[in-house]
């Protein structure tokens, strides 16, 4: 018995060990890996403030995609690498189409799980709230 009174010990102490995850890296495996499992996201709400914008045809087919490595795009064309600084902000950065310069987008991270993505941004002054959903 003197023998075991020891492994017990040990098995005790090690399952009682705290296994929390680190909310950056909790939140940074939802944006990649998703329900559906690429890490794609499609537009499906948009808010100004608190008034719902309808979305047009093409705003309704828009995707967004992150990978593993900190690379995103979207289906209008942009490419870039994304960050996640702290676990409410997530950093893209891409260049400008027409003009050539870095650009860099920050969001603050409403929420994020295995199936939505919400996200607050300012874009000339105005706040705008995009929801998305994971989708294939």
């Amino acid at each position: 018995m003197k023998q075991l009174l020891p492994l017990l010990l040990l098995l005790l102490v090690g399952c009682s060990k705290n296994d929390s995850v680190d909310p950056i890296t909790e939140r940074s495996s939802y944006l990649v890996s998703n329900a559906s499992s690429v890490g794609k996201w499609r537009l499906t709400s948009l808010k100004s403030g608190t008034t719902n914008l309808a979305l047009t045809a093409t705003q309704s087919g828009y995707v967004k995609r992150y990978t593993t490595d900190n690379k995103f795009s979207d289906t209008d064309g942009l490419v870039g690498t994304w960050s996640m600084p702290t676990a409410d902000q997530l950093v893209e950065v891409f260049t400008n189409f027409s003009s050539g310069v870095s650009v860099t987008q920050v969001y603050k991270i409403n929420s994020v799980t295995a199936t939505q993505l919400n996200l607050t941004y300012t874009v000339n002054g105005t706040e705008l709230t995009a929801i998305y959903t994971a989708t294939l």
